[in-house]
């Protein structure tokens, strides 16, 4: 699947390195491909659960493309809710859904939580 005339800020990425981490040490480089990613205008969707209504843009990042940047085998999108954050994720090779996942239940609290290690952001 490739983009196909959404509206919204597009960008293609040349540079898909990654590195692999053990015991909080890159071991491995890796790449995808080139990459488009491309944002869909807001839209107010039932993020359903505890939440309801809330609007929503869908950034849909292509990879495994070829070096046009066309042919892009594997597309994953991220459903961004203003005043939530990401509420879906979906993930598609040659247009078959293969994963996805839904968080759509509010729970009241704080959020913790701390990287193991230091360069596990980048």
């Amino acid at each position: 699947m490739c983009p196909k005339g959404r509206p919204g800020p597009r960008s293609k990425v040349e540079d898909t390195r990654y590195d692999y981490y053990s015991s909080c040490k890159p071991y491995k480089l890796s790449k995808l491909g080139t990459a488009v990613n491309d944002l869909d205008a807001p839209a107010l969707m039932d993020v359903g659960g505890n939440v309801g209504q809330a609007w929503t843009r869908v950034l849909h990042y292509h990879y495994n493309c070829d070096e046009q940047f066309r042919n892009c085998s594997d597309e994953e999108q991220f459903y961004l809710a203003n005043g939530f954050g990401l509420w879906q994720w979906k993930h598609y090779r040659h247009g078959a859904l293969m994963k996805s996942t839904l968080m759509n239940e509010i729970e009241a609290g704080n959020a913790t939580g701390k990287l193991p290690c230091e360069d596990s952001y980048r």
